[in-house]
């Protein structure tokens, strides 16, 4: 199934952070409504884009014909609904393009994949979410189908963790101290708990999650971290739990992404 926890939705104030005086506002609105538009995957009709951005009809509507005569934005000659534009895609390839973890893990990742023959993925860390930045999918049908791009918090999921236990201690904490919002039943929230699950993953060197982002998702994750000690991204098997039970996963999978991420740190540095 598509997940809907990696589209991130851009409500009314999202633009206005409060006693910034270098922060340009209708800049900020603008990516609000971009945002609408990424997080509805759809096209959207300009009341819709009103209601869902909180903004006012003049701006909507200037911001929509600005991006549209840019290129940026699609309108529908009937509909009239908007859409975002393939000149967008340029943006990722080359984000893409430029990241040098990325270049450096991908070999090491696709070898990965076709030894155990389940996803695994690459995630970076950016703010208080995880984003996937490589994503090499199982042989097998899969319980969460995710995409490079794709953002969940990084309190909940393995490979969050994994590189919150390795930042410095006053970031990490500001990153745990955000919002905390239970994505399943398994989710743990509480501050001191996930303290703790850090402390153990700094012993162990490896985190394993079981269904706290999704139901039915066991994930394995381990730090990728450069010459100079520090956290650049995460390596990630994601199997689902019918198929694995959660002590097999740890003893089949945590010493194959473990290897993985040790092999990316070698050619990093």
């Amino acid at each position: 199934m598509t997940s809907s926890a990696s589209k991130k939705g851009a409500g009314a104030g999202a633009a206005e952070p409060p006693a910034d005086r270098l922060f340009v506002l209708s800049v900020g609105k603008c990516f609000q409504l971009l945002e609408c538009l990424n997080a509805a995957q759809r096209p959207l009709t300009l009341t819709e884009l009103i209601q869902q951005s909180g903004l006012e009809k003049s701006a909507a509507q200037r911001f929509t014909h600005t991006l549209r005569e840019l290129g940026y934005l699609r309108q529908h000659a009937q509909t009239r609904a908007y859409s975002l534009s393939s000149r967008m895609l340029e943006f990722g390839h080359t984000v893409l393009a430029t990241d040098s973890v990325k270049e450096v893990a991908d070999p090491h990742l696709q070898r990965l994949n076709q030894h155990c023959r389940e996803t695994v993925n690459l995630m970076e860390l950016e703010g208080r979410e995880i984003v996937y930045v490589s994503r090499y999918p199982s042989v097998h049908p899969v319980s969460v189908n995710l995409h490079v791009g794709s953002r969940l918090p990084a309190f909940c999921t393995a490979a969050g963790r994994a590189m919150l236990a390795f930042l410095p201690a006053r970031q990490a904490q500001a990153i745990l101290q955000g919002p905390r919002h239970a994505m399943t039943p398994y989710t743990v929230t509480d501050l001191h708990e996930l303290e703790q699950m850090l402390e153990q993953v700094r012993r162990d060197g490896y985190v394993v999650n079981n269904q706290e982002a999704f139901i039915g998702d066991i994930s394995i994750a381990a730090p990728i971290v450069n010459a100079e000690r520090e956290v650049v991204g995460a390596v990630n098997i994601a199997v689902p739990s019918p198929r694995w039970h959660i002590d097999q996963a740890r003893e089949e999978l945590v010493p194959q992404v473990l290897e993985c991420a040790r092999a990316i740190r070698r050619d990093l540095i």
